[in-house]
């Protein structure tokens, strides 16, 4: 089975670029939407709540595993709502693991942030709250895009990746997106939305 530590750093950039190639223009306009939508909820959450933003991108990354995205805000929202109205954190429901529920709560509760020991939802977190283009977040999604090319339709890979693989991955896109002109979160939000599309998911 494929996956990242036996594949060539020429190999994932030329996989993706093929799907950036594959990309219609109604995926490019997509991928470079996805985060400037994302970007202006956290600011929409934050400035309705006074609550810093990125404080608000962590809440939403924390949410995210699993998670739809439009659920995903929902949650967000929920979970800030409570705990600026001094409920509990029983008081609501997610639709994510409970100890994801306990971290979220926790940045708000005690001031814990999401670190680089949890690379892609760290990455995330930087992309809508700060708007960092050097992080990118690296899901199934991408790591798949990485060992696949389009031509090789749909196969089982390895979808996970360590820390310092993921910091390879990362660097890869980020130096691509900088070839293309794109923002590595841009690079990787038009790929998502490319191979998800492909692959009918």
């Amino acid at each position: 089975m494929k996956r990242v530590t036996i594949t060539s750093d020429e190999t994932i950039k030329t996989n993706l670029v093929e799907w950036l190639n594959n990309a219609s223009r109604l995926n490019v306009k997509s991928g470079k939407r996805w985060y400037k939508e994302a970007q202006g909820f956290t600011k929409q959450i934050a400035k309705r709540h006074n609550i810093d933003r990125y404080k608000v991108a962590g809440v939403v990354s924390a949410l995210s595993p699993n998670n739809k995205w439009e659920r995903n805000k929902i949650d967000a929202e929920a979970l800030i709502k409570a705990f600026v109205n001094k409920q509990s954190i029983e008081s609501f429901k997610v639709c994510t693991y409970s100890a994801n529920k306990r971290k979220a709560w926790r940045m708000l509760s005690d001031g814990s942030v999401i670190t680089a020991k949890s690379p892609k939802t760290h990455a995330f977190a930087m992309n809508v709250g700060r708007l960092s283009a050097k992080h990118v977040t690296i899901d199934k999604w991408h790591v798949r895009a990485c060992l696949l090319s389009p031509g090789d339709g749909i196969e089982p890979v390895t979808e996970t990746v360590t820390p310092i693989q993921y910091r390879r991955v990362e660097a890869i896109t980020a130096q691509l997106a900088e070839e293309k002109g794109l923002k590595a979160y841009q690079l990787q939000a038009i790929i998502w939305v490319t191979i998800k599309e492909a692959w009918n998911r």
